[in-house]
């Protein structure tokens, strides 16, 4: 189950974070990532917008909405959403909520630039099944990705959202 040289990360539950601790960190990551961009892109932050994931349309994932059905096999890792992420745009993933209505995976895992960043265990997160993570995993312009689960029930409805923020110049989605 687990994959060497990715660290399984503990998400803290939801119901484990003081009030106001998700936004902080959601705002914390955002902060960080338009940093990061506007030094990477050689333009001032106020020319970039942050704003939440569009999972087909950054991630190439099935459609708009995170849910779809599992594969065949259990006790393997199926992929969620492959592909490489557009020009001047930066991803950063900080926290899961699993809607499923029976838990049919257990591990999420990120492969970032063809090497295994994270896995996030999803098995620990709570009443709510909802977590953060202590760090937030972030994919870079033109970086190729995998995000995979680990199936333990096959062929049900998988409702994993991805808690993220995406970071790009103004005017590529959305205008000033």
């Amino acid at each position: 189950m687990a994959v060497p040289g990715a660290a399984i990360t503990q998400l803290v539950p939801v119901d484990e974070l003081a009030p106001g601790g998700a936004a902080a960190i959601r705002n914390q990551v955002t902060q960080a990532l338009l940093a990061q961009a506007a030094s990477e892109q050689r333009m001032p932050v106020e020319r970039l917008v942050a704003r939440d994931i569009r999972p087909g349309s950054d991630l190439d994932y099935g459609s708009e909405t995170w849910e779809e059905l599992t594969g065949a096999t259990t006790g393997a890792y199926e992929s969620m959403s492959t592909g490489t992420l557009a020009d001047q745009r930066y991803v950063a993933f900080f926290g899961v909520q699993d809607d499923s209505p029976v838990r049919t995976c257990s591990l999420l895992k990120f492969n970032i630039g063809g090497g295994d960043r994270a896995i996030w265990n999803l098995q620990n997160l709570g009443k709510e099944r909802v977590g953060y993570s202590p760090s937030a995993i972030v994919i870079p312009p033109n970086g190729p990705y995998t995000i995979s689960r680990y199936v333990t029930v096959a062929n049900l409805g998988a409702y994993i959202t991805l808690k993220g923020v995406v970071v790009e110049p103004r005017g590529k989605v959305v205008s000033p």
